[in-house]
């Protein structure tokens, strides 16, 4: 897997700025650094951001996968000026972003960057899950900006692309506050799957988006909550 060099999650003078933030207050609030990499060469890679409540971050992570008609992106993350830029560089090489996808039904943090992504790029179709609602809040998809004349809902009106990946439900699961329910795709050319929190990977060794900003990871590290903060790689791990 490579990092593309001219994306360096520290380099300064990066737009990492995230002005709606104050939508939903999470870690690390306004500015998110996007570490990008090529999972698979020409075909498939993956956008990592940082979010948190209270110093418990994790990655998160959009993946865009190259198709004939353009690039899809799978679990929008806050499209930064550092996102737009690594976007607008694969579209150099690759063509348009044609689709943009939510894949889950849930979660104001899934929500939120779509609109904003859906306004970078106008062309673009965008897909939701069926039984969309959010916590903490249930707010409509019109509220929150998705653009109707070219938002679809998945299963129900169709799938993208349905030649090149094959789309698979998860759920409806009841969970009581709502409906769980989640798009599972695979990428036929590359045998890629996309998931978004069906599966969680925790690795021995911290993910390298945390090499930028391992505040969290030193924060938790301590016996005491008045110790300082010391950054060794035994306390990121």
């Amino acid at each position: 897997m490579n990092q593309l060099p001219s994306r360096d999650p520290a380099a300064p003078g990066a737009d990492q700025s995230w002005p709606w933030w104050p939508l939903l207050p999470l870690y690390p609030y306004g500015r998110r650094r996007t570490l990008v990499r090529e999972l698979i060469p020409d075909q498939i890679w993956s956008f990592e951001q940082l979010q948190g409540v209270f110093y418990v971050a994790v990655p998160i992570r959009m993946t865009v996968v190259r198709l004939r008609a353009g690039l899809l992106l799978y679990a929008p993350v806050p499209p930064t000026g550092e996102v737009r830029a690594a976007l607008a560089e694969l579209e150099h090489r690759y063509g348009p972003v044609c689709t943009i996808v939510l894949p889950t039904s849930s979660g104001l943090e899934h929500k939120l960057p779509v609109p904003a992504m859906a306004r970078a790029f106008p062309a673009a179709q965008v897909w939701v899950t069926p039984r969309q609602w959010s916590f903490p809040l249930p707010l409509p998809l019109a509220w929150l900006g998705f653009p109707g004349q070219r938002t679809r809902v998945l299963f129900e009106q169709g799938l993208p692309h349905a030649d090149e990946l094959h789309w698979l439900p998860l759920g409806p699961l009841d969970l009581g506050l709502g409906t769980f329910m989640e798009a599972a795709c695979l990428h036929r050319a590359s045998g890629c799957l996309l998931l978004t929190d069906a599966l969680v990977a925790i690795s021995e060794q911290p993910p390298e988006l945390f090499d930028a900003d391992p505040t969290p990871l030193l924060f938790h590290a301590r016996d005491r909550g008045d110790a300082p903060l010391l950054d060794t790689p035994d306390c990121r791990r």
